[in-house]
């Protein structure tokens, strides 16, 4: 049988206000110029996007799959070859040519987000370099432990503060792209860091009166550990967190583990962001001289967490991969080792 040759491209030509399109058209043309034999598939809306790619990876005839996009798109794009593995025994690698402002996923391989990074990402896909990401596979489960939800995810799982940025951050995204003039010039970052501003200063008062605070069973494999006051827990797989923070540098993407960064307070998460921050050059030894200890992060296969929250509390704010989870108590969380194929530099490093 013939090699599979073509490289399907996975896009939203309608996002962000039909700019979307200019970089697809680009994308196209570079693929066709490597000799890729591009075929572009549009994704489509309530969720059919996964099913129908799965159905089209069914023919055969496709030996890569490229995603154009941000984070979303990326799911969608993984979950299609994932399914189309699992129903029809047929697995395509991933490559990627992000879009989207942190890039997370890209970035922590050394994939720059961005119409200009386009020649670079392709020339990386024509290479054709292959490298592991364990997948995590989270459930959510209601007070009387039915499972309310299952979803897969490729960079982070959160509850808590974080979360809570991410949905602000996604409210205040979309209220602006509906003025014209301003969507212009308060978009990307500047969208993330007032979000982070306005909900760590609402964090403050509230902690102030007790009311951002929650407890926690927290079991990593066989270990348990039990907080009387959380207000961050986040799960990382790949090594970068909001395009800017490393907050466990020995962690790995392809290892079969999960690292588990928890923040007890308001204090302890602001110095988790200034510490961990990718530029920071204060080094894990650096404190070690000072006598200060490093912050230690559990990791392993398997992650429960169990949420007790003060009375009065709502449900804490839930995120995977940047998008709004399902609110729960009670999280599972299982790493897939080695679940998902991604083309990568052929020296694969955080940018």
């Amino acid at each position: 049988m013939a090699k599979p040759r073509i490289s399907l491209l996975v896009g939203n030509p309608t996002a962000r206000s039909g700019k979307a399109a200019k970089a697809i058209e680009a994308a196209m043309a570079g693929l066709t110029e490597a000799r890729l034999q591009p075929e572009f598939f549009s994704t489509l809306p309530a969720g059919a996007t996964v099913a129908a790619l799965a159905q089209r990876l069914e023919r055969g005839d496709v030996g890569r799959v490229i995603y154009l996009g941000g984070d979303g798109t990326f799911a969608e794009t993984a979950k299609g070859i994932i399914l189309a593995r699992e129903q029809y025994g047929l697995d395509v690698p991933m490559g990627m040519l992000p879009m989207g402002t942190a890039n997370d996923q890209g970035r922590s391989f050394g994939v720059r987000s961005g119409a200009k990074a386009l020649p670079d990402n392709i020339k990386v896909i024509a290479a054709g370099i292959e490298q592991w990401l364990d997948v995590g596979k989270v459930e959510a489960f209601g007070p009387g432990g039915e499972l309310l939800c299952r979803d897969l995810w490729f960079d982070s799982w959160g509850v808590g503060l974080s979360a809570q940025i991410l949905a602000k951050r996604n409210r205040d995204r979309d209220f602006v792209a509906r003025i014209p003039l301003v969507r212009q010039i308060y978009r990307d970052k500047l969208v993330y860091i007032r979000a982070g501003l306005s909900s760590y200063v609402k964090h403050i008062v509230k902690s102030v009166i007790g009311r951002a605070r929650f407890a926690a069973e927290i079991r990593v494999d066989d270990q348990v550990l039990r907080f009387d006051v959380l207000n961050d827990v986040i799960v990382k797989g790949t090594i970068l967190y909001g395009g800017d923070w490393i907050f466990a540098p020995e962690g790995k993407p392809d290892d079969g583990k999960f690292e588990v960064i928890i923040v007890k307070n308001g204090a302890d998460w602001g110095a988790a962001a200034i510490g961990s921050h990718k530029r920071n050059p204060v080094t894990g030894d650096d404190l070690a001289v000072l006598g200060v200890p490093r912050r230690v992060i559990p990791s392993g296969r398997t992650i429960e967490i169990r949420i007790t929250r003060p009375e009065g509390m709502p449900p804490l704010p839930a995120q995977i991969d940047g998008e709004e989870f399902l609110p729960a108590d009670h999280y599972r969380i299982e790493n897939l080792y080695h679940y998902l194929r991604i083309l990568v530099p052929e020296d694969p490093h955080w940018v």
